[in-house]
């Protein structure tokens, strides 16, 4: 932690270490505890392994039995396929350290990998549906006997990864991911050989493009989030649940915090969650000591530990009370009193006018919001700062 900048700041980075200790954390945390999980690897590369085998094997009998649903099994397997390499490859690069120039390390490179696998499994389901529509309408021979046969291969592969995942017992995001993924190709795989045994059966062979189509649905859903996250992650925006309104909050309810401002709040990857914040602190507080309860409450509630805090110390302005998230015509309210009691010479309409026109947007996903933050934009609004004198 550095010292005061100047006579009134101090700033300090949460996740400083002592030379020669271990880092508690790490910059993709998503795959922390997969580096140091030799089983839970194991586990993901025998999965791979496995998935690798499904996936050429469904091709190439998808292309010889001219099973789309065959071959729409498939693309929902390289989906397994890359969830598996981005986790084991995501697991070598978290025990790189940071360098000079990657200064944050090296976590994103799983969110642009996740990126481009969900971005090509999109361009993949729209050929499936096109061709799944065209077979629709004339339908194609299909071996239902050689499609049901491969696909219950590949039940059997996949519900042998999901066993292997399960009994890693892992708590890894990217294991419990990869579960994930191969549930869902169970699924998958079980969809297909319904479709090949009615087609052996019955011989409809429509049966195969309309699974096709139930196939294209489920992949589409997952592509869709994973790019949704991805593209999330690379705009910094905050994660899922939290915002900068919640953490303000938790943060001015500290004793000796006055004001909680210009806060920040982002995924630095998969799972690493950053913060920062300007502080105002009450004259005659200990800075480094605030400081550190203020990081505790970010690790503590927000299980954040990376975070940069400047402090201000007060210099005379009215303090602020430490209150809670409020409804927004509550926090409207309240900013109207407290801006009017530290400026008289500011009307009470103009204020709340101005706190209105702040509170535009502001609300987060349960309807409240932190009225000290909404003081402070006020404040900026009415070209005043907090602390700052009226005018004579």
């Amino acid at each position: 932690m550095t010292p005061a900048m100047g006579d009134d700041h101090a700033h300090a980075h949460a996740h400083s270490h002592a030379p020669g200790e271990a880092a508690p954390h790490s910059h993709a945390p998503s795959s922390r505890s997969l580096a140091h999980d030799p089983r839970a690897r194991r586990a993901l590369g025998a999965a791979l392994g496995l998935g690798v085998v499904v996936l050429v094997v469904e091709v190439v009998a998808g292309l010889a039995f001219g099973s789309l649903a065959l071959l729409g099994d498939a693309a929902h397997a390289l989906t397994d396929v890359a969830a598996y390499a981005i986790a084991l490859t995501a697991a070598r690069i978290a025990a790189r350290p940071a360098s000079n120039v990657h200064t944050f390390g090296h976590g994103r490179v799983e969110i642009l990998a996740a990126l481009f696998n969900g971005a090509s499994l999109l361009a993949a389901s729209g050929w499936i549906a096109v061709e799944a529509m065209r077979r629709l309408a004339h339908p194609g021979s299909v071996q239902g006997g050689g499609v049901a046969l491969v696909a219950a291969i590949g039940l059997v592969a996949n519900l042998l990864v999901v066993v292997l995942l399960v009994r890693t017992s892992s708590d890894s995001l990217n294991v419990r991911g990869a579960l994930l993924h191969a549930a869902g190709d169970a699924l998958g795989s079980l969809a297909v050989l319904v479709s090949g045994i009615v087609v052996a059966v019955t011989g409809w062979e429509r049966a195969d493009p309309v699974v096709s189509l139930l196939l294209v649905a489920l992949i589409v859903v997952g592509a869709w989030r994973l790019v949704r996250a991805s593209v999330d992650q690379l705009l910094d925006a905050a994660p899922a649940g939290l915002g900068a309104e919640e953490v303000g909050s938790v943060l001015v309810a500290i004793e000796g915090v006055l004001e909680v401002h210009d806060v920040h709040v982002w995924s630095m990857s998969p799972g690493e969650t950053a913060a920062s914040a300007h502080v105002r602190i009450a004259a005659g507080i200990d800075p480094d000591a605030t400081l550190e309860l203020l990081q505790a409450e970010l690790r503590r509630t927000f299980s954040i530990t990376h975070s940069t805090l400047q402090l201000q110390t007060d210099r005379g302005a009215v303090p602020l009370e430490a209150v809670p998230l409020m409804s927004l015509e509550d926090a409207v309210d309240w900013t109207t009193e407290h801006i009017a009691r530290a400026n008289p010479d500011l009307s009470r309409a103009v204020i709340a006018a101005a706190a209105g026109a702040a509170a535009l947007g502001f609300a987060g996903g349960d309807g409240r919001v932190s009225p000290v933050t909404l003081s402070s934009r006020t404040l900026g609004s009415l070209g005043r700062r907090p602390g700052t004198p009226p005018a004579s």
